[in-house]
Parts: structure tokens; sequence; C-alpha cells
């Protein structure tokens, strides 16, 4: 990353922290979501207490769901299976293991579950090893870092039901990793993103071409701070989506690519999700 975007990232930053924490903590987050890149995971900073609960989460955006599956006598539902909650000094986490419960392809169900906790376990274990560390270098001095781990249910219907599981990072300046998955209800199957489209079709033009165009648009008509190749100097620019790149399919049944922040835009543009019009890529899908 050229200091020129290491400047922009700055302006961004709400919170101080170590340089080798900082590292430490986004390596941690690149490394988790390159072993599960189908797991989500994220983090909100709380009051101090360390609970470990079986709980609903009565919010709809984080915690609940609950959907009828058609034709069948089971519920497929997303629920707060544990929390660890800690704030001290400056250091602060709140970490949420989802669970998912209702679903016909138990091996899936367990699959998931047992990667959802396999995480939040391990992002429990680094904040205290870094708590434990920043402590023995800087005593009772106030050092700011936070890791919040949640997830949002991004579509409950009778297709599909879709979450965002997210780490969000403070230690010196903000991040946020995103990972989505996508379960198709008829079938009781993780949907990715190659599977929606008919064997050997070329989707990544059509749907790269389209969010060039619109980070072109957004650029000039809306000031947007997209980085697009040939046409910035932050770094090569947005050429294509991976081909497994973060989607999910929403609640009107259109496919919607995600990025991370940073991923193809300036801090200021968040986490971008571009939803594809159906046209795009009508003559393509299965």
């Amino acid at each position: 990353m050229n200091q020129t975007l290491k400047k922009l990232k700055k302006e961004y930053e709400t919170l101080s922290a170590s340089k080798e924490l900082e590292e430490r903590i986004n390596a941690i987050m690149k490394n988790e979501k390159k072993k599960q890149p189908w797991v989500k995971i994220t983090t909100i900073a709380a009051s101090t207490v360390i609970t470990a609960s079986i709980a609903l989460n009565a919010s709809p955006n984080l915690a609940y769901a609950m959907t009828e599956v058609p034709g069948m006598d089971t519920v497929v539902k997303i629920l707060t299976f544990g929390r660890y909650v800690n704030q001290e000094n400056g250091y602060e986490a709140d970490i949420v293991t989802p669970q998912i419960e209702g679903l016909l392809n138990k091996e899936l169900q367990d699959q998931l579950n047992a990667e959802f906790k396999e995480n939040a376990d391990a992002l429990i274990a680094a904040f205290e090893k870094d708590v434990k560390a920043l402590k023995e270098k800087f005593g009772d001095e106030m050092v700011h870092m936070g890791i919040d781990s949640n997830y949002i249910i991004k579509t409950d219907n009778n297709d599909y039901l879709a979450i965002d599981v997210y780490i969000l990072n403070t230690a010196g300046s903000s991040s946020t990793v995103h990972t989505f998955y996508t379960i198709d209800k008829h079938t009781n199957q993780l949907v990715t993103l190659p599977s929606l489209f008919q064997e050997g079709a070329d989707y990544i033009t059509p749907i790269s071409q389209y969010i060039t165009s619109e980070m072109e648009r957004l650029n000039n008509e809306e000031d947007g701070m997209f980085w697009i190749a040939g046409q910035t100097e932050f770094g090569e620019g947005f050429k294509a989506i991976l081909s497994d790149q973060n989607f999910y399919i929403n609640s009107e049944g259109n496919l919607v690519i995600a990025f991370d922040k940073y991923d193809v835009a300036a801090g200021a543009q968040g986490s971008p999700e571009f939803v594809i019009p159906q046209n795009i890529i009508a003559d393509i899908l299965k």
C-alpha cells in the first residue's frame, strides 16, 4: 500500500494503539478469511463482563430470524449461541457466536456451527493474548483496541437465508472484513457464486463491466471515491471480481456483489455493495 493511501486511511483513524498490534490483528483477520472463505465473524465493543450464553437476540438485524421452509415441517433459523463481552481501560471486545438450526442438511449445519464457534474462540484467544502483551508493555497507560464480531441477516424469505458475518477491527485505524453465505432453503445447500451460472459461463466479465460502470457513475455524479484500474493513483484499482467474490442473494432475488472496506474505494465508502440487474446476467443464469 503506497504512502498516499496510508495518509488517506489515517483520516478515518479515531483510536490509537501500537503499530505491532494493528499489524497483528490485521494479519489474524486476513488469515481467518483465507482459511474459511464462507464463514463470517463480527465484533462490537461493550461493557465489562464475559458471557457465554445460549440466547435469542430480539434484534432482527443481528441475532434472530425464523422462516418456514415451503412444503417442509421444519424451520430454519439463526440465533445467538454465545457472546463474549469485555471492556477494560480502552480494551474492548464483543464477540458473538451465531448458530443455525433447522437445516435438513445436518452435515452442513454442523459444519457451519463448528466453524462459527472455532472462529469466535480464535478471536477471543487472540484478543486476550494481545491485551496481556499490551499491558506488559504499556502498563496502566490507556491503549485503545476494539474487536467487534457479529452477524447481520441480509435475506430471510421463502427461498434464501443470507447472512453477513463480519469483523470490525479498531486498532490504530478501523477496518471491516465481511464473509457472506447464502443458503438455498429449497435444497438446503450452501450457494456458491459459480453455482448460480451455467457450466462454463463467463460471469466475471459482465458483472465486472457493470460494476466498473457503476463506480464511474458514482465517482462522477455522487463524488464517489472508487479506485478503478487506469483511473486512479491508488494501486492498480478495480479490474474484475474474483471467481469466488463475496456475494449474497437479496430479498428481491438479485445477486449482490460485496467488497470489504478499502478493497476498491476509500474508507469513506465503507464496505461497498453492488446489486447486479437481472438483465446483465439473465442469459447465463441456471
